[in-house]
């Protein structure tokens, strides 16, 4: 069975899936620790990275979320509240300012049309207001480093307003990884596989791979040959560990932020459109 079967299997088997996929933390955490004095992870990590270890990974066992834009929203928060739990480890938060907004990944479209919670109504379904803050139409395929809000700053830097208001001790764990990915590869699959490498020894990934919608052709047919490939050619596995639990992982919850903070977005909006008038 070829690496592309072997996803297309896994992909469609959900229990298989977190197998191969997903360590529990201690799993993780005893994993971790065995591998730093492995030199063969070093020998084959100065293959696959050549650009070396991103600068804030070098000397530090790290807990990794890799996102485009540090902003708090509830899965965000989830990373710090088990960051918290795990502080033996350094908590980094990738970003990923120069890939390009589509309002077809509905992560990416969510920094655009930003989702705020009111919590649950009598049927227990998740109660979601939205607030567009961009135009969506013509910020589609540009970088998201050049997109700027309807109140023209840049969309990057308002979503890490937010995020200092809520971790204000928190933003030295914020790092852009842009450079660092074309560094490593022209194409996805290039990229992935030095950035998946980096979790042999230098730190745990937090994600959850969601297996439909439109992100399961990606998993499908980038990252699930990507760490096949990397365990065939190391006998390891990537350290990697669900964020959330993956029944309801692909929960608009996940992606949302609290309600308490809309009204500040929608003032914004308001003033420009006085300025405006």
């Amino acid at each position: 069975m070829t690496e592309i079967e072997k996803a297309e299997s896994l992909v469609g088997n959900r229990g298989a899936f977190n197998k191969q996929v997903y360590c529990t933390t201690r799993e993780a955490l005893d994993e971790l620790e065995k591998r730093q004095g492995n030199t063969a992870i070093d020998d084959y990590l100065a293959k696959v990275t050549p650009s070396g270890i991103p600068e804030i990974l070098k000397g530090k066992k790290s807990l990794v979320l890799f996102r485009h834009i540090a902003t708090p929203n509830y899965e965000i928060r989830r990373f710090f509240i088990v960051a918290d739990a795990l502080d033996h480890l350094q908590p980094v938060l990738l970003e990923y300012l120069d890939d390009k907004f589509t309002n077809r990944n509905e992560w990416k479209f969510s920094l655009g049309k930003v989702p705020f919670y009111r919590g649950e109504n009598s049927k227990g379904e998740s109660m979601i207001e939205y607030q567009n803050i961009i135009d969506i139409n013509s910020s589609n395929n540009k970088p998201i480093s050049s997109v700027r809000t309807v109140w023209d700053q840049p969309l990057a830097d308002f979503h890490h307003e937010l995020f200092l208001e809520a971790f204000p001790n928190s933003f030295g764990s914020v790092f852009d990884l842009s450079k660092w990915l074309h560094q490593n590869g022209s194409g996805a699959r290039d990229y992935y596989k030095a950035f998946l490498s980096l979790f042999l020894k230098h730190g745990i990934l937090l994600e959850n791979f969601l297996l439909d919608g439109t992100e399961a052709q990606f998993i499908k047919e980038i990252i699930v040959p990507t760490l096949l490939e990397i365990e065939r050619e190391t006998g390891l596995r990537p350290l990697i560990m669900a964020l959330e639990p993956t029944e309801i992982e692909s929960s608009k919850f996940w992606l949302s932020h609290p309600i308490k903070h809309k009204p500040s977005v929608a003032g914004r909006i308001a003033k420009k459109n006085e300025t405006k008038a």
